[in-house]
């Protein structure tokens, strides 16, 4: 499984062993320090001063870590060949008639006459 790890802060949940490992020291120097007050202190609160600053700062999440990865895609190039137009073909078609409708002139019976 791969984890974007380089533009996500998910690296950061790498650091929770240490987390754990801190508030068992502050855990040592007072045993009425319970999890949220450890959490209060150092996220939400003033952190009592107790020396421990550069420990303080190894915690998940105490610090902003900018990565910056700029990923550019660019489109494929597709070359389009363009014809020149070509001239319309005009076709001129001839009024419909219906091969068995006869003509109405020489279906009368009164037409002029024939030669």
């Amino acid at each position: 499984m791969l984890l974007a790890t380089d533009v996500t802060e998910l690296h950061q949940l790498f650091k929770l062993p240490i987390l754990f490992q801190h508030y068992a020291e502050h855990k040592e120097r007072n045993t009425r320090v319970s999890f949220v007050d450890f959490l209060s202190m150092h996220y939400w609160g003033d952190d009592m001063d107790d020396n421990d600053d550069d420990r303080d700062m190894q915690l998940p999440f105490k610090k902003i870590d900018a990565h910056i990865t700029q990923t550019i895609f660019l489109p494929a190039v597709k070359l389009l060949n363009v014809k020149a137009p070509e001239l319309p073909v005009v076709t001129a078609y001839p009024d419909y008639t219906h091969q068995y409708c006869p003509d109405r002139a020489l279906a009368s019976p009164f037409r002029p006459p024939c030669a």
